[in-house]
């Protein structure tokens, strides 16, 4: 009466870890599995690229936060998703949000809870100049496959002819942008 798949069922009928569930299977069916071990430094580039994964997912629930739980965000942010139709379980569902007209706002809020500036510029969540690149604009999240948030994309909510209608994440290890395609 269970669902799932063989390894799942390996799994519990073996009380198996799912690598070892892998590794069981593997050998039933004579499959060769080449193991590699990791070296120090692919195990820390490995541990960089997630925090950077961390923070982008840091800086999605702040956008979020903004665009439904301050004044700003619902009057701009949310009347304009919601002006296009969009209901609450789809702006949730793709992470969207609202970057307040601050220069420092995520940027002090991120440092405060410990992010370093460093990882902030890398990502394109901050300006050389350690401000906050996107600001007054309702934000996109760009995700992998895997649902991991990579970067984002802005669209500003005045009409300033000096300024781009939309600016995005700059590439980075994790955004590749002829790699990746949104909503997908």
């Amino acid at each position: 009466g269970k669902a799932g798949d063989p390894a799942k069922f390996i799994m519990e009928h073996e009380h198996l870890t799912y690598p070892d569930a892998l590794r069981y299977l593997a050998r039933k069916y004579r499959i060769e599995v080449e193991e590699v071990q990791l070296t120090p430094e692919a195990v820390a580039q490995q541990q960089a690229e997630e925090s950077l994964y961390i923070l982008n997912e840091y800086a999605r629930q702040f956008y979020q936060d903004q665009l439904f739980e301050t004044d700003m965000g619902k009057s701009i942010g949310l009347s304009y998703f919601k002006g296009r139709g969009f209901r609450e379980d789809t702006i949730r569902k793709f992470g969207l949000g609202y970057a307040p007209n601050e220069h420092e706002a995520f940027v002090k809020k991120a440092t405060q809870t410990g992010y370093k500036l460093e990882f902030l510029k890398r990502l394109g969540l901050a300006s050389q100049y350690d401000k906050d690149f996107f600001r007054n604009r309702v934000m996109f999240t760009i995700h992998n496959l895997s649902g991991k948030p990579i970067a984002f994309a802005g669209r500003i909510m005045e009409k300033d002819a000096k300024a781009p209608k939309y600016i995005n994440s700059p590439e980075t290890e994790i955004y590749v942008k002829n790699k990746n395609l949104y909503g997908a």
